[in-house]
């Protein structure tokens, strides 16, 4: 092929490319879905590919926000970020969904034992009874 005809070859292509990014970026971002429609924190869970892949303890506290966001949400943070006037959390699960959670050991410690309480089949109100004693200052 020449080099003309691969200029003219270009030249047709990259306007109509040019169109079809036009046409993409224009459209309206779908926002990820709220974390679930009953809880207080309106805002998703950072999806897996948003935490570090080195971060074993950050990744499974992460999931569990994600498996059950419901529980998580009824329970009080003892980070101190609920009563913080910078951050002003709603809830625990308020810290997933930045990366808050993976620089705060209470967070992902509350967050990873609510999960398996879950997963053992333990009712809402027992999971915040048991959290929020290990977890409130006495």
């Amino acid at each position: 092929m020449t080099k003309k005809a691969v200029l003219a070859a270009a030249g047709m292509l990259l306007p109509a490319s040019m169109a079809l990014f036009a046409k993409d970026a224009a459209r309206p971002q779908k926002k990820a879905p709220a974390a679930c429609a009953q809880c207080r924190e309106k805002n998703p869970v950072l999806p897996e590919t948003g935490i570090p892949a080195d971060d074993a303890a950050s990744q499974k506290a992460y999931a569990y926000a994600r498996k059950h966001p419901a529980t998580l949400d009824r329970l009080h943070c003892y980070c101190g970020c609920e009563e913080s006037p910078q951050l002003h959390h709603k809830s625990l699960l308020t810290c997933f969904t930045t990366l808050h959670a993976t620089g705060c050991e209470i967070c992902r410690g509350e967050a990873t034992m609510a999960g398996r309480m879950k997963d053992e089949g333990n009712p809402d109100d027992e999971i915040k009874e048991v959290v929020e004693s290990l977890y409130r200052p006495h």
